[in-house]
């Protein structure tokens, strides 16, 4: 029953929280607070602190803790995994025998493979084995074959049988330790995996900066849609390379063919992403004591402009019948062209192309060089590092 004064607070009790006593009535009341400027949690006198029982989860697995480790955490958290509870003795491996199967079995019970299945049950034993053996990519079929093994291991060492129970430990050994990848660090070293891609990107950038290919960057920006991402200061979403946004006549000539259609995702505005190469002249000669825009960047610009205009005039025709929802009300226009790090060597020439591009209001201009920078500026904020190239062994 609450009284005026405990109808005020919120009660958490499945979250860290303090039991208060309620001003009003007394009641114990299980309350999250929140600390100055809504950080942490308050503790006031007399309050007692509560971190509820299930709460604190620690995993390899970032996503699925609460807590999380420090470097030597991470260590002493794998030495408990894999050999925290070793036995100290010989005479205890029927004990650890025991225990891992307890393990294995209380793991399965709360299965979703096995609802409505009991493992106790032999009736249901055939129906278990034959689920989780068309499921072997699973936790729960690894789990079985732990627990066949420790079963053989077993009845081994009572008959004696020496040899069998090794290669039956040894057995059980290998599929737990496939049980705890899967269980515990598969998620993780995909995200490694995944992660990697933006290290290998600017490995990419490194060894390509003179090519003057547009296919390859093309094929690379395709293969690694993130990067082209870190262009824009809101969330966009790929739609498709190579679009077609108009102008194609009756005889199928002049198709107009963006390199990149890209949405942003809040508005389903269209975004039109254009590349030249890393090599292509930003400025081109002086003029009256500054430099020119070159004629590959001002044909650029002109060229997604044109595009622009040819997807907004067609935009009803070409939406029609297909998945995207685009809108055109005014597409953003991207231009990656250049390096600017390279070409602009000094300050006149970095004045005359920031000059021209404070002033391209309709057409974003981005540099190879600032694009890759923003990428590796992304790597390091997750502390990825790419391996410095082996240096050449001198013979003499």
């Amino acid at each position: 029953m609450t009284c005026p004064e405990c109808a005020k607070f919120v009660e958490r009790p499945d979250l860290p929280h303090v039991i208060r006593a309620c001003p009003g009535c007394g009641r114990n009341l299980h309350i999250q607070e929140r600390g100055e400027h809504g950080i942490g949690l308050k503790i006031r006198e007399g309050d007692q602190f509560v971190i509820p029982a299930g709460w604190l989860k620690f995993s390899f697995n970032p996503l699925k803790s609460t807590g999380q480790f420090t470097r030597y955490g991470l260590q002493e958290f794998a030495k408990q995994i894999h050999i925290g509870d070793l036995p100290t003795r010989k005479e205890g491996v029927g004990d650890e025998i025991a225990r891992m199967e307890m393990e294995i079995e209380h793991f399965l019970k709360q299965s979703p493979l096995l609802v409505g299945l009991k493992l106790e049950d032999e009736s249901d034993a055939e129906k278990i084995t034959s689920l989780l053996t068309q499921n072997r990519d699973s936790a729960e079929y690894l789990s079985m074959a732990v627990g066949v093994h420790l079963s053989v291991a077993r009845e081994s060492m009572t008959n004696g049988d020496i040899g069998q129970a090794v290669w039956a430990m040894a057995c059980a050994e290998r599929f737990r330790s496939m049980l705890i990848f899967k269980q515990h660090l598969e998620e993780v070293v995909w995200m490694g995996q995944s992660a990697k891609r933006v290290v290998d990107i600017l490995g990419v950038w490194e060894g390509n900066q003179t090519n003057d290919d547009e296919a390859f960057w093309q094929v690379t920006f395709t293969q690694n849609a993130y990067a082209l991402s870190q262009v824009f200061a809101v969330p966009v979403v790929f739609v498709k390379e190579s679009a077609y946004v108009g102008g194609m006549n009756i005889d199928r000539a002049n198709a107009k063919l963006v390199d990149y259609l890209l949405t942003i995702e809040s508005s389903r505005e269209a975004v039109l992403v254009e590349i030249k190469t890393p090599v292509t002249k930003l400025l081109s000669g002086k003029y009256r004591g500054t430099y020119r825009p070159s004629t590959e960047l001002t044909g650029a610009i002109m060229q997604v402009l044109d595009y622009r205009r040819s997807l907004v005039r067609n935009l009803a025709s070409l939406a029609e019948g297909t998945e995207h929802k685009l809108s055109a009300f005014s597409p953003l226009c991207v231009v990656v062209i250049g390096n600017g790090a390279k070409e602009l060597d000094n300050d006149d020439k970095r004045a005359a192309f920031e000059l021209f591009r404070a002033n391209s209001r309709d057409v974003e201009i981005v540099t190879y060089d600032e694009l890759f920078r923003k990428v590796e500026l992304l790597a390091a904020l997750f502390s990825l590092t790419r391996p410095k190239p082996a240096q050449p062994t001198s013979l003499s």
